[in-house]
């Protein structure tokens, strides 16, 4: 039985992870607009503003973009590796925001502690869309 190895052409990563940075500001400005009209959103908590909100999908998804060249390079399936390595990391992304629901006095952003719990809803919807675009076109 050989090992197949499944790597991704750099055009692949360049493509996959362009749509993927694309897909995960538009995926959080679409989940703030919906929470914006579900929840009563403090508008002067600033990671609910659109500004930080295309900025920080947009610089935390090029890094994961980053991440994909670097398990490219030594993961055998690059994709199945990536995933498992890009859920991790969006579990763990979202513990300083349980922390700071818990004892909101120790963020500096201010904010009270459903502000935090609600900006994991980011993260997760977030991730949906990076991963899902990620995927989708980079197994075209």
């Amino acid at each position: 039985m050989s090992i197949v190895s499944k790597h991704l052409s750099t055009p692949q990563i360049l493509k996959a992870g362009g749509a993927a940075i694309l897909a995960t500001v538009i995926v959080n400005v679409l989940t703030r607009l919906v929470l914006g009209v579900v929840l009563p959103l403090d508008a002067s908590f600033f990671p609910f503003t659109f500004g930080p909100i295309i900025i920080f999908s947009a610089l935390f998804t090029l890094v994961g973009v980053g991440v994909l060249a670097l398990v490219n390079r030594f993961a055998s399936d690059t994709l199945k590796v990536y995933n498992i390595v890009a859920l991790v990391a969006m579990l763990v992304s979202c513990i300083p925001n349980v922390m700071a629901a818990v004892n909101p006095a120790t963020a500096p952003m201010g904010g009270v502690g459903s502000d935090y719990l609600i900006l994991i809803v980011f993260h997760v919807t977030g991730a949906l869309g990076f991963l899902g675009a990620l995927n989708f076109v980079a197994r075209k």
